[in-house]
């Protein structure tokens, strides 16, 4: 197991993950901690899906966290190639070594993820709502669970009081081509009584990640913060 530090980002390496299918797989957590952490005053934490295989927090967004007192831990590895429920627990394992490692707020603790990451991260927010206090969806997304024989329909899970008592964003662009799906799942979410989700159009975004406004905007919405 090696750790290592460059500028606020932690990367750990040779850490046996295993999943669903209990294969032995070796990935590297991406881990941002805030340059203003103290352990006696607890972070809140964003676990990172990515679409691809790195899942290194952008350099723009590091300020919004610093700000926000908030870790970012990603699975590099973990990208759309990968099965869905592999990156699934692997989400759930970032989780768990942030919160074995430092002093989190539980009821602080959201995941997001990009496109197909934003998919996964829509499945996993809403899948274990007591792990995810909430989750920011960023031009990707998919409602309850992909294993639905009808991912689209409006069947609501037997876990929906917990969903609602939760926190999500979904976020996309005008010039977005996931953006009808966004907004579709979003209205999904507010017919099912999440009155807690906000859904965020930015004008002439495509599909990408968002400026440091909007990423703030999101996150102060699921963190529930004014700074």
């Amino acid at each position: 197991m090696i750790l290592r530090a460059v500028f606020g980002l932690f990367i750990l390496s040779a850490f046996p993950v295993c999943y669903a299918q209990d294969v032995p797989h070796e990935n590297e957590f991406s881990v941002y901690v805030p340059n203003n952490y103290d352990s006696a005053e607890p972070a809140g934490l964003l676990v990172y899906v990515s679409p691809i295989d790195t899942g290194a927090v952008p350099d723009a967004w590091k300020n919004i966290l610093d700000q926000r007192n908030m870790i970012w831990v990603s699975i590099n590895g973990s990208g759309n190639t990968k099965p869905p429920e592999q990156r699934i627990a692997e989400a759930r394992i970032a989780r768990s070594y942030i919160l074995k490692n430092y002093e989190v707020e539980p009821e602080r603790v959201y995941i997001s993820g990009m496109s197909g990451g934003g998919q996964i991260a829509t499945i996993a927010a809403s899948r274990y709502p007591e792990l995810f206090s909430g989750g920011v969806f960023l031009c990707g997304v998919n409602p309850w669970s992909e294993r639905d024989v009808n991912p689209w329909q409006e069947n609501l899970p037997d876990n929906i009081d917990a969903i609602r008592r939760n926190r999500y964003v979904f976020l996309s662009g005008t010039e977005d081509f996931k953006l009808a799906a966004t907004a579709r799942v979003y209205r999904l979410y507010k017919k099912a009584g999440i009155e807690n989700s906000k859904l965020i159009v930015v004008e002439d975004m495509g599909h990408e990640l968002p400026d440091t406004e909007n990423f703030d905007k999101a996150l102060g919405f699921v963190d529930g913060r004014k700074l």
